[in-house]
């Protein structure tokens, strides 16, 4: 059997609507909107009966609840990877420390989160945007796709970013939206 990778947008965020991205004040790690919450649970019921051997999910919060959402009695069993974040480029894609997520959402394990994660691990002004060329969003897809290659598991389930999916299979996907990529045909 060929390894059946979920690729799973998350839900609409209020970035997803947002007029001004950069405005400070509202997008910072933003949360999805209640139409986004709507997505994931119409997501879960095309989702709630495959049988999946591992389950990802990216660190933004965006993420995390669209995940708690389609697979609300897996979230113990997620592992977080912080390379499966989103490009970034606006205050959206600023994350929050581990401390923190856990106290949002102490269902999820993020033991293996070190402080930073949104910035490679190097501490920085937890609000300062950071550019990421497209080159560096690259090399994250080429180690999440080692990654996924070391795994023994055959149907895998990724919550993950428009444009980090975008990366791997040439598509935008719309919010909730979810593609299986064939790993071993990569």
């Amino acid at each position: 059997m060929n390894k059946e990778i979920y690729l799973i947008r998350h839900g609409q965020s209020e970035a997803n609507v947002a007029l001004d991205l950069d405005n400070p004040n509202f997008y910072y790690d933003a949360k999805l909107t209640s139409f986004g919450k709507e997505q994931a649970r119409n997501a879960q019921m095309k989702l709630n009966n495959i049988d999946f051997d591992l389950m990802l999910c990216s660190p933004l919060t965006r993420a995390l609840q669209t995940f708690g959402l389609i697979f609300p009695n897996l979230t113990q069993d997620a592992v977080i990877l912080p390379f499966v974040r989103e490009h970034s480029v606006c205050s959206s894609e600023v994350g929050r420390q581990p401390s923190i997520l856990e106290k949002e959402f102490p269902d999820f394990n993020f033991n293996n989160l070190k402080n930073f994660w949104w910035n490679n691990d190097l501490p920085i002004d937890e609000k300062k945007i950071i550019f990421e060329s497209i080159e560096d969003l690259d090399k994250r897809v080429l180690i999440f796709k080692k990654w996924i290659q070391e795994r023994s598991e055959k149907r895998i389930a990724l919550v993950s970013h428009g444009t980090f999916i975008s990366r791997i299979i040439n598509y935008l996907l719309d919010n909730c939206e979810f593609q299986i990529w064939y790993s071993d045909n990569d």
